[in-house]
């Protein structure tokens, strides 16, 4: 009787595991996206919203920036973040926003459900948000075992809006390696853009309302769920422990950094004038979703007259992506590549999607760099075209950030803010990348030294292109 049960466990396992297969694998392979109803953002003209545009570059600068927004908030704040990890920066950046709740200001936080689903001290930091009354937290799409085709479908978002007038929209998650200080062991270097509306009477025509819009589409979406609906006397008093240890953490930072606290930041100052700025996002989807945003980059490049600059951790180009080209203009001839290289990429998996396609990318295009280091990664998702034109946030050039992933971008029209960027880029490409020849090497430059990497990485990754090249649409 007992191997009976045995067996038929066994048939269902085996049953349940050729379900997910199918459900995360040869699903997205065959299933088409709906053909989109898409319209170029916008066509290069005058300034229509009064947005100004203010670049944030430095990993710690980025950090205290984020503090310091939540810091000035007086009604609410919204966040949205796929990831958060467990360290100092999470502690402080929660320990701000608890401060800020208690002084009465509403706050909405929105994270992926699956990602974040296995971090226990954010877990019991939402039994305390759960008690809090001005604290609200949210999963999109939380994980649920009968619905594995929902695996696929990631909340990649990152956004902060504060008091509905700034709107810090980036590639970074909430963690030490996204803000560590110069020399910090592997930290990640990404970018953010912060837009401010300085004009109340045309706040519709702003960036902020496309944002507030959208952030309360997602918010009440059948595909966002509560994290907490009660909880326990236990959970209860784990939750206000570990509340007043991100609120000491922060009270800490205060009382050793008051530079970094108690000044008031004048955004204004180091802002750009922008003649406009659209906010893009993906499709609330399940599924293939229609490629919104990269039928935006098509359309950019296809009315780049001159220079263009795509940076990304990971270039993927698929047959599905590659489809939407065949009938452009796209001259891949006069677009700069820059991304992550075998030693300076923390995601072997990635990697190895990217790796079949290096040596198309290195001799078609108009020169494909790869960020040199053992310590740092590259995690910046950023596209310039003819210095004027500038797009960034959480998009990858895979087609994960394409397809699958929901995924938040700006579109800026400012030629001095594309300036500004580009120079902190060509800083980056001169200084810590190196070109990569149409035979795989290097092209030897004395400003930059080549990052020692292992042979095992090395084989570890090629070995990998040979199974992920048959699921890059999932990469």
């Amino acid at each position: 009787m007992i191997k009976k049960w045995l067996k038929i466990i066994l048939i269902l396992m085996l049953l349940y595991v050729g379900y997910v297969l199918i459900s995360t694998t040869l699903v997205f392979k065959i299933h088409t996206p709906t053909a989109p109803d898409w319209q170029p953002a916008f066509e290069s003209g005058e300034n229509e919203s009064g947005d100004r545009v203010m670049l944030v570059q430095d990993r710690f600068e980025s950090g205290m920036a984020r503090i310091q927004l939540i810091d000035q908030a007086e009604q609410s704040i919204e966040i949205s973040s796929y990831a958060v990890h467990e360290g100092k920066y999470a502690d402080l950046f929660f320990g701000a926003l608890f401060e800020a709740a208690d002084r009465g200001v509403q706050v909405r936080i929105i994270l992926d459900g699956i990602v974040n689903k296995w971090n226990s001290d954010l877990r019991e930091l939402s039994y305390a948000m759960f008690e809090h009354p001005n604290i609200e937290y949210q999963f999109y799409e939380p994980l649920n075992l009968l619905k594995p085709w929902t695996w696929n479908n990631r909340y990649h978002d990152k956004l902060l809006v504060i008091d509905n007038e700034m709107v810090m929209v980036g590639g970074r998650n909430i963690g030490d390696r996204y803000f560590g200080p110069e020399g910090a062991k592997d930290a990640t270097n990404d970018r953010d853009v912060i837009v401010m509306n300085t004009d109340e009477e045309r706040y519709e025509q702003s960036v902020l309302f496309d944002v507030g819009q959208y952030y309360d589409m997602v918010w009440n979406h059948d595909y966002t769920k509560a994290v907490v609906t009660d909880v326990s006397k236990r959970q209860r008093n784990k939750g206000k422990a570990r509340e007043q240890e991100v609120k000491k953490a922060y009270e800490q930072a205060v009382e050793q950094y008051p530079q970094y606290f108690l000044e008031e930041v004048d955004w204004l100052a180091t802002s750009f004038p922008a003649n406009q700025v659209k906010f893009l996002h993906s499709p609330i989807e399940r599924l293939n979703k229609e490629p919104i945003i990269w039928l935006e980059l098509i359309h950019q490049l296809e009315n780049a007259s001159g220079f263009v600059y795509m940076e990304s951790p990971y270039i993927i180009p698929t047959k599905k992506m590659l489809a939407y080209l065949e009938d452009s203009e796209v001259e891949i001839e006069k677009i700069k590549l820059m991304t992550n290289s075998f030693a300076s990429t923390p995601n072997a998996v990635a990697f190895s999607g990217y790796y079949p396609n290096r040596h198309h990318l290195a001799v078609e295009s108009n020169g494909l760099y790869e960020f040199q280091s053992n310590t740092e990664s590259l995690h910046g998702k950023t596209y310039i075209f003819d210095q004027k034109i500038s797009f960034v946030g959480s998009f990858n050039l895979d087609a994960r950030s394409t397809f699958l992933n929901t995924e938040v971008m700006v579109l800026i029209d400012s030629e001095p803010f594309a300036r500004h960027l580009q120079e902190e880029i060509d800083y980056a490409m001169d200084e810590k990348s190196l070109r990569v020849l149409g035979d795989a090497r290097y092209e030897a430059d004395p400003n930059v030294e080549l990052a020692e990497v292992s042979d095992w990485k090395v084989r570890k990754i090629k070995a990998l292109s040979y199974i992920t090249r048959f699921f890059d649409y999932l990469l």
